[in-house]
């Protein structure tokens, strides 16, 4: 099956007006059901506009961007209490249920990162939650002699593997694009691209589509895209396996069928996804 480029998605501002913003795109909310990525939001914080709160059926993940004032300190109910830096991940598989806070590291300074839903198939939803972890300096980088960089966060590109291991496949790229490269998604796999700046052309089977900053498209299908600068550009690359599978989103829960949802609910009620007190 040929690769194909999805249309143009604009990402949404929203907020909470205590020091929390975002940029975000909900693919389900789009249709796009059979990505393994259910919401991305670019986001920037300050204060502590979250309190403790429970996920379960998914994985949720907080990635901090390079130029980020301060890194993210993730607190959970499994017992971690981890701080990373700029250029780290947190990743919560959530699964059967935990519950977390996330907040910047330094009071005062800015976090700036992407929290990225992920979701899981039906064999993992109610598998033990865990938490991983990867520092900024673990994150191996592939690099062109054009100045082209590519953080492998999670998964590989090009024979660079990272070392952070999900229970499903999944690939989390930060490309610094100077010049060009490609990203090739495996057949009954789905991409998301998401530009946070500068101008990209993204070529595939014949068919080119423009993206700038705050835009994604979606890469459906096997086969192999380039990207080309039109500008300078800074993006990321998610890919994993399509979940052909029905799809439930009810607040902090992604399940298969109401019935899920409610367990779910019933075991945060009686304590079961552990307890996390607030921050003093």
């Amino acid at each position: 099956m040929a690769i194909q480029l999805s249309p143009t998605m604009e990402a949404k501002r929203w907020g909470t007006g205590h020091g929390f913003s975002a940029r975000g795109v909900n693919l389900y909310e789009r249709g796009e059901q059979a990505s393994p990525v259910a919401v991305l939001d670019d986001f920037r914080v300050t204060g502590r506009p979250f309190p403790p709160h429970p996920h379960a059926g998914f994985s949720a993940l907080t990635y901090v961007f390079e130029d980020s004032e301060t890194g993210v300190r993730s607190r959970d109910s499994l017992g971690n209490d981890v701080v990373v830096g700029p250029g780290g991940i947190v990743w919560l598989q959530a699964a059967r249920g935990a519950l977390h806070q996330e907040v910047p590291a330094e009071s005062g300074r800015e976090l700036h990162g992407a929290q990225i839903f992920v979701n899981l198939s039906s064999k993992n939803k109610l598998a033990a939650p865990r938490t991983l972890w990867l520092a900024s300096d673990a994150a191996p980088t592939w690099q062109s002699e054009n100045g082209d960089r590519v953080r492998v966060v999670v998964g590989s590109y090009e024979r660079v593997s990272s070392p952070l291991v999900p229970a499903e496949p999944f690939n989390l790229l930060d490309v610094t694009l100077r010049r060009e490269i490609s990203f090739g998604v495996q057949n009954g796999h789905y991409g998301f691209v998401y530009v946070l700046e500068g101008d990209v052309l993204v070529r595939a089977e014949g068919r080119e589509q423009r993206l700038t900053g705050a835009h994604g498209l979606a890469l459906r299908g096997g086969g192999r895209a380039t990207f080309e600068a039109v500008e300078p550009a800074h993006f990321l690359i998610l890919s994993g396996a399509e979940i052909r599978e029905p799809v439930l989103v009810d607040g902090p829960f992604i399940m298969n069928e109401r019935s899920q949802i409610e367990t779910a609910v019933a075991r945060f009620r009686a304590g079961d996804m552990g307890t996390l007190a607030p921050l003093p």
